[in-house]
């Protein structure tokens, strides 16, 4: 599964993956920045790298075994505020291999405990303020679930079935709702905010 903003991915073997994902794509848009340890002078050309323009949004692929802490604090500000389409996907073993300043802004795939998303309760073809108002009400209680997170990513996944389409603006209060959600932000207002958004896209993708 691909997401189009700015990750860390939690894989068994980083490198690896990182090149299978760098070939599946158009080069043209990617770019691959692998090594055993990632050191500060890799790092520094991750950040000449984020500032080159590109006629799309470009992807920077940055996998190692091990991050140097000089190299992290250098990454640091550019994950934080990315220019302008760019997209940082970092590959590593585990999340404790990262700093906490990192991991505590962006959000982070699990892909070695691989488990299909299960469908988010609401249809999103028939979206409407009044089932968001019931919907919310409803389920105001329940959101103390470990779930949640699995919840937020399986809304995505069905608006880009239902053929919703995300400007970077969008895609990125996503990216911003995992992090809320890591933050122990309530359940309740992320999704708030994200079937609000929906809404308004609905209307403008479907001209409703």
């Amino acid at each position: 599964m691909q997401y189009p903003f700015s990750h860390i991915l939690l894989t068994k073997n980083p490198i690896e993956e990182a090149n299978i994902y760098y070939e599946n794509n158009n080069p043209q848009f990617f770019r691959l920045f692998c090594a055993e340890d990632l050191n500060i002078e890799i790092a520094r050309a991750i950040i000449d790298e984020s500032y080159i323009a590109s006629n799309g949004i470009k992807t920077l692929l940055i996998a190692a075994n091990s991050f140097n802490i000089p190299a992290q604090n250098a990454l640091l500000k550019v994950l934080e505020e990315p220019p302008s389409q760019i997209i940082f996907i970092l590959f590593t073993k585990m999340k404790s291999l990262l700093l906490p300043t990192i991991r505590s802004r962006i959000p982070i795939m699990n892909k070695i405990q691989k488990t299909p998303l299960p469908p988010f309760p609401l249809e999103i073809q028939t979206l409407n303020l009044q089932k968001v108002y019931d919907f919310l009400k409803e389920r105001q209680k329940e959101f103390g679930s470990s779930e949640r997170k699995s919840e937020i990513e399986a809304l995505y996944m069905d608006c880009i079935k239902s053929g919703l389409f995300f400007n970077e603006q969008e895609h990125r209060v996503f990216e911003e709702a995992l992090v809320w959600d890591s933050q122990k932000e309530k359940h309740h207002n992320i999704l708030l905010v994200l079937l609000l958004m929906i809404l308004k896209v609905k209307q403008r993708n479907f001209k409703l």
